[in-house]
């Protein structure tokens, strides 16, 4: 892992072993690694013109230096950035420019090589210096951001690691080890205990494996906890929703060849409250906040559920599985009414990758928004744009319900015509039902987001979205 530090120091006063990084206003595909008179080394790399940058490039920018200086082996590197000559950025702010810096610093820097086995030979980045840090908006700016990158990366690593090393009840135990020493309180539900609560969503995806289902529950009372007074209602959490299959095999109904091998991954959203819950808890925000993820493993076995199954859920409505592979859902569905139920969150926001539908909607640029409160949506697409977890929305209108009327029960899981058309809002009309009634609720499809791309300037595997957006979510919601 590399170390981040900071320095109020200049660039030309830190020590030789120190690589320093030099901006010019060349374009972005030119560098030169020099040595200069004095014997050090310096990377000079083209940043385009400052009054050209915005914050999508300065967030890439960030990314590509310690790409780079990845790529050409350097072991220490120094750099001095500041937004002075780029409007768009001073206009974002001081706090915003640093936070952001340090953000991307320590996403840029993660790799995952826990599973590699032969020793690496190439030299490695030990440390990256940032120069300049002084003010204390700075200091703690950057201190904060560092702190919302590392809740990232902890969400990088749960969802990197593969299905059969993070079952449902290695999960719970990781979301307990991620936690540990902070002010969150993390609680298991077992399959009794699931039982005991009618979730029988969650319960008939999870039957199929030989770990059985989890419920975890974390909370934090960071403006203190709620005493049921009418005084308190100022104090009602913000509810965050995330999607836990471990492994998506399809179950019965199962995914094609080339579909399934990065199926470990579709726990991300879950992984991503546990990160975005780390850093909450880790800076302390005087907020409340509660985090449920259904964990289970869609496998197949002689005890799966099966297409035509009807499962009761804990809301009461009945649900005729259509399809297997349209398992979370279900397992959102369960948590929602549970959250809903005994906390009575003041908002909702369930985080999933759901469908691959989003990607043919979207591509991998941006996850999807689906609500029918217009100030939460757009909150959410303004924080994406602010934190670069990016989102846009799709429509979740009323007429979309009908294809989900089942002949035989309340619901189906899909269309009941099986239309290809609409899979994403498809997913999140379904969720809509089980919704609180007089809550604001939003949906994130984060499908697009699972996986890097090659734009991102990061290391393959899981991003670490929509941890910095749901930080900043929870720091501003009033």
């Amino acid at each position: 892992m590399t170390k981040i530090n900071t320095t109020n120091k200049t660039l030309a006063d830190i020590p030789a072993k120190y690589c320093r990084i030099i901006l010019t206003e060349d374009n972005t595909n030119w560098h030169r690694l020099v040595e200069t008179k004095e014997g050090g080394l310096e990377y000079r790399m083209g940043a385009g013109k400052r009054k050209n940058a915005t914050p999508r490039t300065f967030r890439t920018l960030v990314r590509l230096i310690v790409l780079q200086a990845k790529t050409h082996q350097l072991e220490n590197i120094a750099i001095h950035l500041g937004a002075m000559g780029c409007p768009k950025l001073e206009a974002m702010g001081e706090e915003w420019f640093f936070r952001t810096l340090s953000e991307n610093l320590q996403l840029a820097q993660y790799e995952f090589n826990v599973y590699k086995t032969k020793p690496d030979k190439t030299k490695k980045l030990q440390e990256i210096l940032v120069c300049g840090i002084s003010s204390p908006v700075e200091k703690q700016s950057f201190s904060t951001g560092l702190t919302i990158g590392e809740g990232a990366n902890i969400t990088r690593d749960i969802a990197n690691t593969p299905s059969d090393d993070m079952t449902p009840s290695l999960l719970a135990k990781a979301t307990q080890n991620a936690l540990k020493g902070t002010k969150a309180k993390v609680k298991i539900f077992d399959q009794k205990a699931i039982t005991k609560e009618k979730m029988g969503l969650l319960l008939a995806v999870g039957k199929g494996a030989y770990d059985p289902p989890k419920f975890i529950v974390i909370e934090y009372w960071g403006a203190g906890k709620p005493t049921g007074n009418k005084k308190d209602s100022n104090l009602k959490p913000i509810a965050l929703v995330g999607k836990g299959i471990t492994y998506d095999s399809g179950g019965l109904n199962v995914k094609p060849s080339g579909s399934m091998h990065e199926m470990h991954l579709d726990m991300s959203g879950g992984a991503s409250l546990i990160g975005t819950m780390y850093a909450i808890a880790k800076l302390g925000l005087k907020k409340n906040v509660v985090a449920f993820i259904p964990a289970a493993e869609n496998s197949i076995s002689a005890e799966s559920m099966r297409a035509g199954d009807i499962a009761t859920s804990m809301s009461g409505q009945t649900v005729e599985i259509l399809h297997t592979d349209a398992e979370g859902r279900l397992v959102l569905a369960d948590a929602m009414t549970y959250a809903a139920k005994y906390y009575t969150p003041s908002v909702m926001l369930d985080v999933a990758t759901l469908t691959g539908a989003s990607l043919v909607a979207l591509g991998q640029q941006a996850s999807a928004i689906m609500t029918k409160n217009q100030s939460l949506q757009n909150t959410l697409v303004e924080l994406g744009e602010e934190t670069g977890d990016l989102m846009w929305p799709l429509p979740l209108w009323e007429e979309y319900k009908a294809s989900l009327k089942s002949t035989r029960a309340d619901l189906a899981n899909i269309a009941t015509n099986f239309s290809r058309f609409g899979g994403c809002i498809e997913g999140g009309t379904f969720l809509s039902f089980f919704a609180p009634k007089k809550t604001p609720w939003a949906h994130i499809d984060i499908a697009p987001r699972m996986d890097s791309i090659p734009s991102d300037k990061l290391a393959k595997g899981a991003t670490g979205e929509p941890v910095r957006m749901l930080v900043r979510f929870v720091e501003t919601y009033k």
